[in-house]
């Protein structure tokens, strides 16, 4: 025990660190457990997003346009280049790729856009929080491809 001029202060003061210690170190072990618990009451579900695109009404269709563009693109792209330098090549072949990007974006964007509209939905339904692509689950989550599926159907 010390001695201290203002008497057996500094004890009680220890005592009183020591309490406040041990307060904050439950406090925040309560906080802890508690953002536990709500994370794991999160509802977490997930979607196989290329079983999904194989699965849209109009994927086969937009697969169809995107071979017959890229047959036309080669076409044009041989009739452009024929005796052309290298480097004028390169710059008709970038033209032409831009192009394609462009056609492809604007063939998958409507398909993309009624997934994540179907996903919204089944996520709405049951109640989820959030919806990962599968591969980024390592354990546990709800499969919601199916359900997602048949909205898409509809």
């Amino acid at each position: 025990m010390l001695i201290t001029p203002g008497g057996l202060g500094v004890r009680k003061e220890e005592k009183s660190m020591k309490m406040k210690k041990t307060v904050a170190a439950i406090a925040a072990g309560m906080i802890t457990l508690g953002a536990m618990v709500s994370a794991s009451a999160a509802g977490i579900g997930y979607v196989n997003s290329n079983a999904l695109l194989q699965a849209h009404p109009k994927m086969q269709k937009a697969q169809l346009d995107m071979r017959n563009a890229a047959q036309k693109a080669q076409e044009n792209f041989k009739k452009r280049a024929a005796g052309k330098s290298d480097q004028e090549k390169q710059q008709i072949a970038n033209e032409i790729q831009r192009d394609l990007n462009q056609e492809e974006q604007s063939t998958m964007q409507p398909i993309l856009s009624d997934i994540m509209k179907a996903i919204q939905r089944v996520r709405q339904e049951k109640g989820l929080d959030i919806i990962l692509e599968q591969g980024a689950v390592v354990n546990g989550g709800i499969d919601i491809t199916s359900e997602v599926s048949q909205q898409l159907a509809k």
